[in-house]
């Protein structure tokens, strides 16, 4: 199973994230789906590949991009 990070900046409210959510979760072989408007991250694992995600990402009418796992100020200063 793959867990995959994307960076999703034209999703603004959270009529955005049930539509990606409802198209992520419409494939059996995704998983677990973890969507975080906040920061406009898609966190998704499946078995599917980074493309494929991405392209169900961009069939939902949005654009996808790879993301970075940003932590917080004491997330870094404590990470080792």
């Amino acid at each position: 199973m793959n867990k995959q990070l994307f960076s999703v900046s034209d999703m603004n409210c959270s009529g955005c994230v049930s539509t990606i959510r409802q198209s992520l979760e419409s494939d059996a072989r995704v998983k677990v789906v973890d969507i975080k408007l906040s920061k406009k991250q898609v966190s998704v694992e499946g078995d599917l590949s980074f493309e494929e995600t991405a392209e169900i990402i961009r069939e939902a009418g949005f654009k996808p991009e790879a993301g970075v796992e940003k932590k917080s100020f004491l997330g870094n200063l404590f990470s080792s």
